[in-house]
């Protein structure tokens, strides 16, 4: 993701290291070497056109290439003479020249800066020109220059790492991780600003270098660097200015997007200064780093207020959605789509960034992004798709998402053509929950067989109970589900009761129960799946059991709103699973039992099935007021009454307001958004069924 590279033109310094200086730890230096024009090599033979031979120039060979032709300027590089200088500098025998150290540091900013153009103005054949750089042995020493301690070195080093593993592989194994976890907090604030540079490219673009920084204790040294006071010192570098903190944060969250880091980033304290860059700090690119590695790490805890973003962050990392979807830089820097859309897939978690993200405009780019090609394709359609399930349980997002011309098809076409599974089944969650009868139905006609614990098929009029829970807690939930069948129950778990897709077989597990145990847990109500599958039992207006996995855990949001005043059944201790079975068999009653399976079959329809929805509408939780509302032909007005918090006991109140008709009207046209009459009147008609 990385993509600030240097300016034309570099700034001289007036001080310049000991030329007779020993190859020595990397110190702090405050200056740089003087960047004088390189020295003419014009000894016979030896030009920048003339075959490499003898001594050093041994090893040189030519590059000549598109690329460099095409980046010829009014400050024109010859990139051959100063590799030359380069291969110089570096004898074979890795002695260094002492002499030529001046002149390998200006051919070191000018191959820097010969490569920066290429890469910022998008001109074919940049890896080609990088490979042609390394190639010609200019990697040794750029890292003997490095292991000085002169941080052109280091930037040299990155605009050849820029999206090219197999650089950053080689610096990897030339130790240049290690020389850095070394003397990184020794370092001056613009040498450490350009090691956080080269880190970030290794981090960014190999996935292979990800283990040697955890294993060197990086981490660690760049959280401490972004607590740090003297991490706010600006440092040019790139086309933009950056500080050491927002520096070090960008080598964090590009390490956060690998989940095997998580641990040691979370465990280091990353999370809190980053957090902080993201409430803070006045350079949008860092907030916005910030913003995607805290949603890395925090991951998918819907009420965690560290996920919950401001109205110009979230304009903010639209904004830069749609620079990358057109491979424009935003911010001074080249955006990578997936990694942006990861981070909205979980920050589109959080209910109020849901309203602020589509009221920015973020279905229609993230529409761009599954209709669009990038970089890593099948991973940013992934994240995307994520995202947009996570919009689509908002009832306001849900109808931006349908009215988006062509999203709704390029979903389906991505269902059809995607050889992940993943990306797959993420897209059929998303099309579930946008709810369009075609979609529905097509995936309830194409859902997989359920199959029986002895490898048998059950039979579609079988109904069980069905075990409704997110994965970390599978062993407890399968200690209830043999309590269960030995008390005589049919049981479902998907664990062994699935055949084909999981969306598809969820929902006929779904509509084949007599009722369904929500295993009740934190990761439960953050899980897109699980909310799925427990407002799909909901809606299909099944007998809900809630089980409590989780000691002292108490759900909120959509969780705590569906579970309503329901009992909990108390089950997170696993060792008292056994003894506390029979308050819950009680509570089924011969719901799945096998053995009440046939009685009556011949009247068994809608009417036996159990509903959840309460006699009395007064005591109706949020989600069934919703349900209502949808039955009565309300739907768009559910995000207000979500918002509203209209159970079943406001909405009594509501129709008590009608003592008043004109003020009752005013309500429900300033407060509830009704603004069409006949809709207003429909609500109160319907109400006075309910409460006349």
């Amino acid at each position: 993701m990385l993509g600030q590279f240097a300016q034309q033109g570099r700034r001289a310094t007036a001080w310049a290291p000991n030329p007779n200086a020993p190859i020595i730890p990397l110190q702090s230096r405050r200056g740089r070497a003087a960047t004088s024009t390189p020295q003419a090599l014009s000894t016979p033979g030896t030009g920048p056109h003339a075959p490499a031979t003898t001594g050093s120039t041994a090893t040189f060979r030519s590059i000549r290439s598109r690329v460099v032709a095409e980046t010829v300027t009014m400050n024109a590089v010859n990139v051959e003479q100063h590799l030359l200088t380069l291969s110089r500098f570096l004898t074979p025998g890795d002695e260094e020249q002492l002499e030529l150290l001046p002149a390998a540091l200006t051919a070191t900013d000018a191959i820097r800066e010969t490569v920066a153009t290429a890469v910022n103005t998008k001109m074919p054949g940049v890896k080609n020109l990088q490979t042609n750089v390394v190639n010609s042995g200019a990697l040794a020493p750029l890292t003997a220059l490095a292991r000085r301690g002169y941080p052109e070195a280091f930037e040299a080093l990155q605009i050849l790492s820029y999206r090219n593993t197999h650089v950053c592989q080689q610096l990897v194994e030339k130790g240049v991780v290690d020389l850095i976890s070394n003397t990184l907090n020794d370092s001056s604030v613009d040498l450490q600003c350009a090691m956080c540079f080269l880190l970030t490219a290794f981090a960014a673009f190999a996935d292979s270098s990800h283990a040697p920084m955890m294993r060197a204790g990086l981490v660690p040294k760049l959280v401490l660097l972004c607590r740090t006071q003297v991490g706010g010192n600006a440092v040019e570098m790139g086309s933009r200015a950056a500080t050491l903190q927002t520096r070090a944060a960008a080598v964090l969250r590009n390490l956060a997007h690998n989940q095997r880091n998580h641990a040691v980033l979370i465990q280091a304290g990353a999370v809190e200064p980053l957090v902080d860059i993201m409430r803070s700090s006045a350079d949008p690119a860092s907030r916005i780093n910030a913003a995607v590695a805290v949603a890395c790490l925090v991951g998918h805890e819907e009420g965690n207020p560290r996920l919950q973003l401001d109205e110009d962050l979230v304009g903010e990392m639209l904004e830069v959605l749609d620079a990358a979807c057109q491979g424009g830089m935003k911010y001074g820097i080249f955006w990578t789509v997936w990694k942006l859309c990861q981070g909205l897939a979980s920050l589109s978690v959080n209910d109020k960034n849901k309203e602020m993200i589509t009221a920015k405009g973020g279905v229609e780019i993230l529409a761009e992004v599954v209709m669009g090609r990038h970089h890593n394709q099948e991973t940013a359609h992934r994240f995307a798709l994520s995202a947009l399930w996570n919009l689509a349980f908002n009832e306001r997002s849900k109808t931006v998402i349908i009215e988006t011309p062509g999203l709704v098809d390029s979903i389906r076409n991505i269902l059809a053509t995607s050889e992940s599974p993943k990306t797959r089944e993420v897209a059929k969650g998303a099309l579930w929950t946008l709810g369009l009868e075609q979609d529905v139905k097509s995936l309830q006609e194409g859902g997989g067989r359920l199959v029986a614990s002895d490898g048998g098929e059950v039979e579609t009029h079988t109904q069980h109970v069905m075990l409704s829970y997110e994965w970390g807690c599978q062993q407890s939930v399968m200690l209830i589900k043999s309590e269960l069948q030995k008390a005589g129950y049919m049981t479902w778990m998907d664990i062994d009761k699935m055949s084909g897709s999981t969306l598809e077989a969820m929902a006929k597990a779904v509509e084949d129960s007599a009722a369904v145990l929500v295993c009740v847990s934190k990761r439960y109500k953050e899980s897109q799946a699980c909310r799925t599958e427990a407002e799909y039992a909901f809606q299909q207006r099944k007998k809900i059991v809630p089980v409590l996995m989780e000691a002292d855990y108490k759900p909120t949001g959509w969780l705590g709103a569906l579970m309503g005043t329901r009992l909990y059944f108390n089950m997170s201790d696993v060792r008292q699973i056994p003894s506390k079975m029979g308050s819950l068999i009680k509570e089924l009653g011969d719901a799945g039992r096998i053995n009440a399976q046939h009685k009556d079959t011949a009247v068994r329809g809608p009417s036996m099935i159990v509903a959840t929805a309460s006699d009395r509408a007064d005591s109706w939780n949020v989600y069934e007021v919703e349900e209502w509302l949808k039955r009565i032909r309300c739907a768009e007005y559910v995000g207000t009454f979500r918002e509203h918090n209209m159970d079943g006991v406001a909405l009594s109140g509501l129709h008590r307001m009608g003592t008043d008709m004109r003020f009752l009207h005013e309500t429900l046209r300033s407060e509830f958004g009704i603004g069409v009459m006949g809709h207003r009147l429909r609500m109160i008609e319907e109400l006075n069924k309910l409460f006349g």
